[in-house]
């Protein structure tokens, strides 16, 4: 057994292992939070599962070794078992052939004298033989039963040999009380190996528990993939304003479909998890009566032990009741064999023949009861204890193991059932929140989609009415100039037909912008069915706290992108003023080109060249655009800065031509007096045409280049969001796999947490019954004890009855029957002393063999305590690796909100963007394709730093893999760990068991 030292010993083990793990868990913070490797983190946690499914292999191995030698102690307590059967099987032949032949030798008397001294010697020797097969009783005293008195001195016989079976007995009782030592140390450490895998239960549980309230904490905390959606939302958004209505009402009709048919989804998984909910209760009511039977049965256990201890006392009363009785006619006798001893008169030897005749009749009777008595108590003692006590212990045993397998399959499948409510539960709140929400996001995105298309019609057809009426009055004004000058016909005529292509550019563009807009829906159904990927994946991107960690060195991209994108704003401004200076300049070359016709044709073929670069630089712009995927809003306000600028330049060119039309009936008027100045002024408004006519074709070209770099921007926006979607959808992946792992984890714990409160229960009942076999154990040694005071005091008796024995031997007539008696007696006692040599014999050999057995117990006792010291170091070193996890986390959360501050600080540069953005582009294209070339340099930039972050999800994917294959073998490790702990109860329990039913066989073989 384990000395305090030892405990005192294992308790400042246990605090230096703590205050280590302290100081490990505080250095893994430390060097956690000088870590921002994505990397090293995950290799670190592929590193910790591999450890911790090594640890649990090794000890899954140990436990088997422990039930192999467990296996082996078990098949050592049959053999004692069948020993004692068959030591028990002597002990009832001895038994019987010494009644056999006592009641032949009570039937076969002849004299009454003979028959007074037969009676004599068996009384004082069958008193013996009844204190030596007397039942130990636990709940009554040895010292208050008055049977138990000392002999009387009539017949006393001394044997050589006496004092060999006394010590033979002594050895048996100090066998028995080794073995029973033996079994209370097996117990003792049994007990003490359960609380130390309880103690490692509460430690896996308080870490489970923590990691589990790190995991709730980041799913609270806003992450970058959420702000992303909500930018994806608004995107969507919009571009849902140029939708058609027709495809809106299809679109409609599918949506409805599916809603339909999600309902429906919903109302069969709430009828099924009705169902489930019925079967459930069911199954408790099962239980709950199962329960309620086992408890009557045990009440009806209780009642026949009662029953059966107050027919052992009532018997026990009786053999009292006999034993004074015969004494009372043993003092009799003693009285009545006197007056023989004097000479009485004749007279009188009549009566005493007569008297003594009546009584040696008496005590015949009386004999023959008590011997009758003694049987029944030797086999109530002897033959009915053994066998009591190997049924009680096996039915006891059976019925304790198949209550604790109930009562943990009953405690199990009540974890499971909540759960699976829990679960049901919760899916079904999801559902009808997602239904609501979707429903909701749906009417909200009806309403934008037929606002932006009513908005979009009345902006087309305000534009179309506005070129259509500037085409007919500039063909009436052609009209008019060729009418009013035939001259300047051939000039007019070209202006016609300049104007026709004009007409034909615009409808052309009108054509490709419905074009572009059809496109453009097509493209937003096809981000709107991402976005409702999205949606239905945002909930559970929550709880992925991978992403965080893999957008970190994105954030600080961001970052330095940041700080570029200030200072290219300080530039723009530089380069805005520059512009402004230049449009300045530009107008008063193009005053001056007005007042000359020399400089207006030279004017025109710069017009011309600086038109060719434009149309290259659009190339440009088309090839440096179609790559940029991050400026999507951007480009939305810069087409609504272009309809603007349209707007603006419209109304410009009708300010023109109200000024033409002035000039030309000012012209009119002056034809005759000034027909050269007539002649000018209609050069000079004919170039003015000319000039308005070409601006308005590098404005339909400038906007059918912006058009095509929109749309192939919404072509790589596309792109752009299908990679979004395949990452959401491994990360979806990630996170599912996350969420089996801790569902695994806390069902585990939850059964921890079972098993721990019956094993508390079962250490109760534990203590409970090591006191009562403690106290058990102390009344039988009291009435070993008290035997062998008996013995001795028999044997000193009989060593002093010399001077009585001679009295006997010196009368007439009574002689040879007394020694025939006493030699008979002597050979009978000689047996029964050979007979306790040889169970002595077995005795020795059993209690080898339970040497051999403790030994082997011992040797797995401390093999098992080193690998629980080792089981022990490698948790701790689990929970140094959880919380090195912990502060990782929170180094990332803390990263996300920097990120955070640092997009808001990009949103408002970007915004500062788009309103320079806004001014009129042909005073400073040019410097915009600078512009533009500098954000292609940095979107490649970023292409490359999302190739990376790719590339770390991925990693990161396999990683998940690995963990949730080891923890799946850590799970099935796990399992076979609480079967052998389970084994383990059950062996300390019946280990325990036989101390326990003592004193209830006894009880039993006392009626």
């Amino acid at each position: 057994m384990e000395t305090s030292s030892e405990s005192e010993s294992f308790g400042r083990s246990r605090g230096l292992r703590s205050r280590g793990r302290r100081s490990g868990r505080d250095r893994e913070r430390s060097s956690g939070s000088g870590t921002g490797s994505d990397v090293r983190a995950a290799d670190m946690i592929s590193q910790k599962i591999s450890s911790l499914a090594n640890t649990l292999q090794d000890t899954s191995r140990n436990l088997t070794k422990v039930d192999r030698m467990l296996g082996q102690y078990r098949e050592h307590t049959d053999d004692q078992a069948e020993a004692m059967a068959l030591l028990r099987e002597n002990l009832e032949d001895s038994i019987s052939q010494l009644q056999t032949k006592r009641l032949s030798r009570v039937n076969g008397v002849r004299s009454p004298s003979a028959s007074t001294l037969q009676t004599s010697d068996l009384e004082v020797h069958s008193e013996s033989e009844g204190q030596r097969f007397y039942p130990t009783s636990p709940l009554r005293e040895n010292r208050h039963h008055p049977g138990r008195r000392r002999r009387s001195l009539s017949a006393n016989v001394r044997f050589k040999d006496s004092a060999v079976p006394t010590e033979d007995i002594h050895a048996f009782h100090q066998s028995l009380r080794d073995l029973c030592s033996d079994h209370q140390r097996l117990s003792d450490d049994l007990d003490r190996e359960i609380l130390r895998r309880n103690r490692a239960d509460i430690d896996t549980r308080r870490a489970m528990e923590s990691l589990s309230e790190h995991m709730t904490a980041s799913q609270r905390q806003d992450s970058v993939p959420r702000r992303v959606d909500r930018r994806l939302q608004e995107l969507e958004r919009e571009m849902l304003r140029g939708e058609e209505e027709k495809v809106e009402n299809e679109r409609r009709a599918e949506q409805r479909v599916a809603a339909a048919g999600e309902l429906q989804e919903a109302l069969g998984r709430r009828q099924v998890q009705s169902r489930e909910d019925e079967a459930t209760a069911a199954r408790l009511l099962g239980a709950e009566r199962e329960k309620s039977r086992l408890e009557q049965e045990l009440e009806k256990i209780r009642n026949l032990l009662q029953q059966s201890e107050d027919r052992r006392e009532s018997l026990m009363k009786q053999v009292e009741d006999m034993h004074s009785e015969l004494l009372k006619r043993r003092t009799e006798r003693a009285e009545a064999a006197r007056p023989p001893l004097e000479t009485p008169p004749l007279c009188t030897q009549p009566h005493i023949s007569r008297s003594e005749h009546d009584v040696g009749k008496g005590r015949a009777d009386l004999e023959k009861e008590l011997l009758e008595l003694r049987a029944q108590v030797q086999r109530a003692s002897v033959l009915g204890e053994v066998e009591e006590l190997k049924r009680a212990l096996d039915c006891k045993e059976k019925e304790r193991l198949q209550l604790t397998l109930q009562v943990k399959e009953l405690s199990s499948d009540f974890a499971r059932q909540e759960e699976q409510q829990r679960r049901m539960l919760e899916t079904l709140r999801d559902l009808q929140s997602r239904g609501l929400t979707e429903k909701r996001e749906m009417e909200a995105l009806l309403l934008e989609s037929t606002k932006s298309r009513d908005d979009l019609k009345t902006r087309a057809q305000q534009a179309v009415g506005q070129w259509r009426a500037k085409c007919r009055r500039l063909q009436r004004e052609v009209e008019e100039a060729a009418k009013q000058k035939e001259s300047s016909h051939a000039q007019l005529k070209s202006l016609s037909q300049q104007s026709e292509s004009a007409c034909r550019e615009l409808t052309e563009v009108l054509g490709r912008l419905a074009q572009r807009d059809e496109e453009l829906h097509r493209r937003e159904v096809e981000l709107m069915e991402a976005r409702q990927r999205l949606l239905t994946l945002e909930q559970e991107n929550r709880e992925v706290k991978e992403a965080s960690a893999a957008l970190e060195q994105e954030v600080q991209q961001q970052a330095a992108i940041q700080s570029r994108l200030k200072e290219e704003n300080q530039t723009l401004e530089e380069r805005v003023e520059t512009q402004s200076r230049r449009s300045q300049r530009a107008q008063d070359v193009q005053a001056e080109l007005q007042a000359s016709l020399k400089q207006a044709t030279a004017a025109n073929a710069q017009l011309s060249l600086r038109l060719a670069e434009e149309e290259s630089a659009v190339k440009e712009l088309k090839r440096s655009n179609a790559e940029l995927e991050a400026k999507l809003t951007a480009m939305r306000v810069e087409r609504a800065a272009l309809g603007q600028q349209l707007q603006l330049e419209r109304e410009i060119h009708q300010k023109e031509l109200d000024s033409v039309k002035a000039t030309a009936e000012d012209s009119v008027m002056e034809k005759e007096r000034q027909a050269h100045e007539a002649l000018k002024l209609c050069r000079q408004e004919r170039d003015e045409v000319k000039e308005q006519l070409r601006g308005v074709q590098a404005d339909a070209a400038s906007d059918k280049g912006l058009r095509e770099a929109l749309q192939i921007k919404l072509d790589r926006m596309k792109d752009e969001c299908d990679k979004l979607a395949a990452q959401l959808s491994t990360e979806e992946e990630s996170r599912s796999l996350l969420q089996r792992k801790y569902q695994l984890l806390k069902q585990q714990l939850e059964d921890r947490a079972l098993l721990g409160k019956q094993r508390r229960a079962s250490e109760s009942e534990r203590e409970r019954l090591e006191n009562r076999v403690l106290q058990i154990e102390a009344d039988q040694e009291a009435v070993l004890t008290a035997l062998g005071e008996e013995l001795d005091a028999a044997c000193r008796i009989l060593a002093k009855n010399e001077d009585k024995l001679q009295a006997i031997y010196q009368r007439p007539g009574l002689v040879k029957d007394p020694h025939r008696w006493l030699a008979e007696t002597k050979t009978k006692l000689r047996w029964l002393c050979e007979e306790v040599r040889e169970h002595d014999a077995k005795a020795q050999r059993w209690k080898k063999q339970h040497q051999q057995t403790k030994d082997q117990l011992k040797a797995l006792r401390q093999s098992r305590d080193s690998e629980q010291a080792v089981l022990l170091q490698r948790l701790h070193q689990q929970e140094k690796l959880l919380e090195a996890l912990g502060a990782e986390k929170k180094e990332l959360l803390e990263k996300s909100r920097r990120k955070e501050e640092e997009t808001k600080s990009l949103q408002q540069t970007r915004q500062t963007l788009d309103h320079l953005e806004t001014l009129p582009e042909d005073n400073f294209l040019l410097e915009h394709f600078k512009d533009l070339e500098a954000s292609q340099q940095q979107k490649e930039i970023v292409e490359e730093r999302y190739s990376k972050h790719k590339e770390v999800v991925r990693d990161l994917q396999q990683q998940l893999d690995e963990s949730k294959q080891r923890m799946q073998e850590y799970k099935e490790e796990k399992l076979d760990s609480t079967s052998r702990s389970l084994r383990l109860a059950a062996l300390s329990s019946s280990i325990k068991s036989p101390g326990t039913f003592l004193s209830s066989s006894l009880r039993s073989d006392s009626h």
